[in-house]
């Protein structure tokens, strides 16, 4: 495609197909979204549209992708070398006037046209695209940026060859315009050409991601190492993963211990350390341990590839704003067309010459750039998605991006985002032997799965405390557990459930109310009927989750933190990290209606959660964002999925939407005003005053065009260099 024209003809081509649901042709990265029904039509279906609409299709994986791109790009460039190989002794020659002491260049002008017209063909054939894709768009009522030029160097061409012929037969004739087609044809490749190998840079996030997974792997088949190739490797497969080795494929590491750069998933630099049991990604590097993993994805399975389809996919889509330029997109070129002939016509009546006339609506013609509206949006939405995939967050598409700029109202969940989402002890009291309490705590809680059960378990091995065995293990519903230990019956749990035993827990009451205000989750533990002591649980806020509401509040959005949990826990909580308003004792609908409210109220909201209970408000959010490690339906059901569980992602997410909608904002602004001062110029406002020359306007006018996309293209790589402040090191 050469503008966005191409990509609004490709889909008013596909819309018209029965079955068809909707399209996004992306001008910025030749992309085409469609959803359409399979049983009214198939792909192969879509793939002749677009060919009968004349243009190509590329199929297959990223890198038979990639190698069709990269020969396209080889072809522009051999196109391009031809152009400037015969423009350069082209020019030199119509400027023969100038070169004093060789006359038959100026006196035997019959001999110079010829020369002139036989260097200029093989340029107009180097520049073949411009005419066999540009006439055909114009016959079939939807010119694009190739009409212009095919229309524009077929003029210049055309009236040169004119000139040509009335000086072979003797008749007096005007200047040759013969350089004029050539330099606009190899101006114009210049551009395309520059702005090809640009766009290829903007998609740089992908294309790295593609080179991380490794071409072979080692997998144990029959007690012995085999290396296969990527594609061989199976669900199931025992893989030996060496030192410094990439991981081939998703899965669990069965024997052996190490650290893994994840930096590629996460965007975090510092290795995460691994052991038996633990997953471990393709595409992420080994450190210095070796180990054995069993695969559970391959190929399309991993998560790797997850992201790059998610990647392709926001890409691959338009964002809100961009309708704004393909509105005038639509009709910017048949616009053009019709100001050129009458800037031509006006001139002609006014007294100027035909040549001067049509070098005006040459000039017309090849100046306007509808490249530049039209990478105006894609190039900063690539960039920006990139960008935001490089830091572990993956905006599912461009409409998301754009919707992260203008959030104001940000509802945070508190179990596993603001705090660490497994409960720790915190405090442990003892009238009379804390390391007995303690053991015979972990002790009958060895039997329990719930998770604070676990986390005084674990307290007791960090302490070195002996964990003595039990018998009779019963779990009492919303109460607590109980069993034999050494021979003592053990009791575990609520205030309520200590007064059911008789147990008098009323020494502890001071230390009770201490871990309440603290937001501190106790229960007691008895021995016999007697009370041993009270132990406190609490789940630990996040250390960044502070910065990243402060960082939230900077972006001027108000933090709302709605909880399942008491008042007295969620206000602790909130004031630790500096939330303002809480939402307490919330069922999982009542998240929901807080989201609804907050939008009657006319509030933009973002929801963060990585829970079930979390996916209703997170679908019904104006943006919704999940963490990696949350449940599949919340990712499904977020617009952005947060590859770590560091929540200054959050914040980040906006920052990243705000950048790149300023971005997106500046491409439009030097697109409408680039044609909004370069076609009353080209047209002849200057020569009104006796500024300029018009014989120069039209490579002058190429030469600008070209630019123009380049400086939508640079400004938008420029977004690469942006760092989100949330995200800088502390």
């Amino acid at each position: 495609m050469s503008c966005s024209a191409c990509a609004g003809r490709i889909e008013r081509s596909l819309q018209s197909a029965h079955g068809v649901y909707d399209v996004a042709v992306n001008f910025g990265n030749s992309v085409a979204a469609v959803s359409f029904d399979p049983s009214k039509t198939d792909k192969c279906e879509l793939i002749r549209i677009i060919e009968k609409a004349g243009y190509s299709t590329i199929e297959g994986d990223p890198e038979t992708i990639a190698r069709a791109e990269a020969e396209e790009s080889r072809r522009m460039k051999r196109d391009l070398m031809v152009a400037v190989l015969f423009t350069v002794p082209l020019f030199l020659l119509a400027m023969a006037d100038m070169f004093a002491g060789i006359p038959w260049l100026s006196d035997e002008r019959p001999l110079l046209a010829m020369i002139e017209l036989l260097i200029c063909v093989p340029v107009i054939y180097a520049g073949r695209r411009f005419y066999i894709r540009g006439f055909p768009a114009l016959f079939a009522g939807n010119p694009s940026m190739d009409s212009l030029v095919a229309l524009g160097t077929s003029a210049s061409f055309l009236y040169a060859l004119w000139n040509t012929a009335m000086l072979l037969i003797g008749q007096p004739a005007d200047g040759l315009t013969y350089e004029s087609a050539a330099m606009i044809i190899t101006l114009v490749s210049v551009g395309k050409y520059l702005e090809a190998r640009s766009k290829i840079k903007t998609d740089s996030a992908v294309r790295a991601l593609m080179k991380l997974q490794p071409d072979t792997a080692t997998v144990i088949r029959e007690g012995v190492e085999i290396e296969v190739p990527i594609s061989e490797v199976v669900k199931g497969d025992r893989l030996s993963v060496k030192p410094g080795d990439r991981i081939p494929a998703d899965g669990k590491i069965i024997s052996g211990t190490s650290s893994v750069n994840e930096s590629m998933l996460t965007g975090e630099s510092m290795p995460s350390p691994k052991t038996e049991g633990d997953d471990v990604f393709a595409g992420t590097v080994n450190g210095t341990g070796g180990f054995l993993m069993e695969a559970f994805g391959t190929g399309s399975d991993t998560v790797l590839h997850q992201i790059i389809s998610m990647i392709e996919t926001a890409q691959g889509t338009k964002a809100p704003v961009a309708r704004i330029a393909d509105r005038v997109a639509g009709v910017f070129v048949p616009v053009v067309i019709i100001t050129a002939v009458a800037a031509c016509a006006v001139w002609i009546l006014s007294g100027e010459s035909l040549g001067f006339s049509l070098t005006v609506l040459i000039s017309v013609l090849v100046i306007s750039c509808p490249c530049a509206l039209g990478l105006a949006t894609p190039m900063a939405i690539t960039v920006g998605t990139g960008m935001a995939a490089d830091r572990g967050i993956l905006f599912k598409n461009a409409s998301a991006l754009e919707r992260a700029a203008d959030i104001d109202t940000v509802v945070l969940d508190k179990t596993g985002t603001i705090t660490m989402g497994s409960p720790e002890v915190t405090g442990a009291v003892s009238r009379k032997d804390r390391g007995r309490l303690i053991a015979m705590a972990a002790s009958v809680e060895s039997g329990s799965e719930h998770p604070i059960a676990s986390a005084v378990v674990s307290y007791a091995g960090k302490e070195g405390i002996t964990i003595p065995g039990h018998s009779g293990f019963s779990s009492v519903t919303g109460g607590g557990a109980r069993g034999t230990v050494e021979g003592k019956e053990v009791v575990i749990g609520s205030p309520k459930l200590m007064a059911e035993i008789g147990c008098d827990i009323s020494e502890y009451r001071d230390d009770a109310e201490s871990f309440a205000s603290r937001a501190m989750t106790f229960f007691y533990v008895s021995e016999d009927g007697a009370p041993l002591g009270i132990i406190a649980v609490s789940d630990p806020v996040r250390p960044e989750s502070g910065f990243a509401v402060s960082r939230i509040k900077a972006n001027g959005a108000e933090v709302i933190m709605v909880t399942g949990d008491n008042k007295a826990t969620a206000d602790a909580v909130a004031r630790e990290v500096g939330i303002d308003r809480v939402v307490s004792d919330a069922a999982p609908g009542d998240k929901l209606e807080v989201v609804k409210e907050l939008q009657t109220e006319g509030r933009y909201v973002a929801v963060a959660g990585d829970g079930i209970n979390d996916a209703p408000a997170l679908a019904q959010s104006d943006l919704g964002l999940a963490v990696r490690n949350g449940t599949d339906i919340a990712m499904d059901s977020a617009d952005v999925v947060m590859m770590t569980d560091d929540i200054r992602s959050i914040p980040a997410s906006m920052e990243l939407g705000k950048a790149t909608m300023k971005n997106v904002k500046q491409n439009l602004f030097l697109a409408f005003i680039y044609n909004l001062v370069a076609i009353p110029v080209a047209a002849g406002a200057l020569f009104l005053f006796g500024i300029g020359e018009v014989s120069m306007m039209p490579m002058i006018s190429a030469a600008a065009m070209s630019a123009s996309s380049l400086l939508v293209v640079t400004n938008a790589l420029r977004l690469r260099g942006y760092a989100p402040e949330s995200l800088s090191p502390a």
